[in-house]
């Protein structure tokens, strides 16, 4: 009987809750409403400005606001976006739902110029507009509910089994499920966030400039091997950038013809 009401509660949740992802059409299974997604994400960030000291480098946060609210259109994302930059030496970046963005200054001092931080602010929305933080969070759910059939189907096993079963369940699911579906959501971001910047007038040719950058500046730290990481290898990522360039460039040549036609 437990099981029937698994099965009917997975299909409800599959029949319920599947979407795709703008620019690649990923079919995506995601849990929540965007709603919630976004009253999640609107939380998180207030908590975020609380925690974290704002940047009183002006010309960065009029670079990031600048940024930001040419590439925010080219979404098509009627979002409440808002652009901050925080004040620390991180080389990071990163959105909630519901379009809320944070530059650390960290990043912003290794940019060279605005396209730079339009590769970093793309990708960063990306993540907003392709909804994969929901996509994360329903993933742990079908996880813990793996779990719970997992833990059903073992109840009559001996303890022992039941724990060795465990055991290699969890790093399993972490560096066979978790971490590429991560990585995967990583490599969309860039994909979609090069379309946004090169909508918005930003030459594409940026994002590998930008990331050429980043692969000299951690080139010397110590990094785990791809397979156990969140994020793909930067020079991984280069190389991807390099395949997806080409019909980026298009719409960029096409954006800025169009708006030297508007000026004249």
């Amino acid at each position: 009987m437990l099981r029937k009401y698994f099965l009917v509660f997975s299909f409800i949740c599959i029949f319920i809750s599947c979407t795709t992802a703008p620019i690649t059409g990923r079919s995506q299974l995601i849990l929540l409403s965007e709603y919630q997604e976004i009253n999640l994400g609107v939380t998180a960030y207030a908590q975020a400005l609380k925690d974290n000291e704002k940047s009183s480098n002006q010309v960065y946060i009029d670079a990031v606001n600048r940024v930001g609210n040419r590439i925010a259109p080219a979404t098509g994302k009627n979002y409440n976006w808002e652009f901050n930059v925080l004040k620390s030496d991180m080389i990071n970046a990163w959105c909630l739902p519901g379009g809320k963005i944070a530059f650390y200054e960290g990043i912003l001092d290794i940019m060279e110029n605005e396209g730079q931080i339009a590769a970093v602010m793309g990708h960063e929305i990306a993540h907003a507009t392709a909804r994969h933080g929901g996509e994360r969070m329903s993933l742990g759910i079908l996880a813990q509910i793996g779990s719970v059939a997992l833990q059903i189907a073992l109840r009559d096993k001996d303890p022992a089994v039941q724990y060795a079963v465990f055991q290699a369940y969890i790093p399993t699911l972490l560096v066979g499920v978790i971490l590429p579906f991560s990585r995967a959501q990583e490599n969309e971001s860039d994909e979609i966030g090069l379309i946004y910047m090169a909508r918005a007038g930003y030459n594409p040719e940026e994002a590998v400039k930008f990331w050429e950058i980043m692969y000299e500046t951690n080139k010397d730290k110590k990094r785990p091997p791809q397979w156990l990481s969140t994020h793909p290898a930067t020079q991984n990522r280069i190389s991807n950038l390099k395949k997806l360039l080409p019909a980026a460039m298009e719409i960029y040549n096409s954006s800025v013809k169009a708006e030297t036609k508007n000026l004249h």
